[in-house]
């Protein structure tokens, strides 16, 4: 039994790996969602055949794991012939930021939250939103950047220009919660944001930051115009 189980087990995993080096390599972030189903099934299939008591034939593993690896190669081979049903499987870059304004609607329909939006703007090198022109949600769930001209980093170097201290941008409010561990952080109260916020409703603001430099906030706005898509 245990005999058994080892070599369908090494069996399995030899079929995988064959499996995957002519797929191609593919970065874990690169995935679609089609090659996350398909490698969920085929180690679900694999997984049962290694602990199969004799219950099934082996081919009847071998036929399952050739159909989802035909249904890989066929959905690759459709994605090049369409732009229509490359679209549907991998879906279409998504613009999050444009002319420096959060694009709430896109925002929504990425399943994204400000948190996010701005936790990826940090990953990228961007701790301040308001450097940011463009962001795209590309299809692999990365974050594309375009900066305005006056933020990158070898402007401001080449031309000897002296800039302000670089400090982290607390959020006050992230999509109408106002959040009072930031405003104490800064020395700040809620009678203050309100002062700042010219009597906007708080929960209209989608995102309001402090900034050290100026002692003010700037503040972003829920919009509900869906802005022109520049990426097709």
């Amino acid at each position: 039994m245990i005999a058994k189980i080892v070599i369908n087990s090494l069996v399995a995993f030899a079929s995988l790996f064959l499996i995957a080096k002519i797929l191609g390599k593919k970065q874990i972030a690169e995935l679609t969602f089609c090659d996350y189903a398909v490698g969920i099934s085929l180690g679900s299939i694999s997984a049962e055949w290694a602990i199969d008591d004799g219950d099934k034939p082996w081919q009847v593993y071998c036929i399952a794991i050739a159909i989802f690896f035909a249904l890989s190669i066929f959905i690759d081979f459709a994605e090049r012939k369409s732009p229509f049903l490359k679209k549907l499987f991998k879906g279409s870059p998504i613009v999050l930021i444009s002319n420096g304004e959060i694009d709430y609607i896109n925002l929504k329909k990425s399943k994204l939250d400000v948190n996010a939006l701005l936790g990826m703007c940090r990953v990228a090198g961007y701790f301040d939103i308001r450097d940011v022109a463009y962001a795209v949600f590309e299809t692999g769930g990365e974050l594309s950047i375009l900066p305005r001209p006056s933020s990158r980093p070898a402007t401001t170097e080449e031309s000897g220009i002296k800039t302000d201290e670089a400090t982290l941008v607390l959020p006050f409010v992230i999509d109408g919660l106002i959040f009072d561990d930031a405003l104490s952080r800064a020395g700040k109260d809620r009678e203050w944001l309100f002062s700042q916020l010219n009597g906007q409703d708080v929960k209209r603001v989608l995102l309001a930051c402090y900034d050290k430099n100026t002692d003010s906030i700037f503040v972003k706005t829920k919009n509900t115009e869906k802005f022109a898509d520049i990426v097709k």
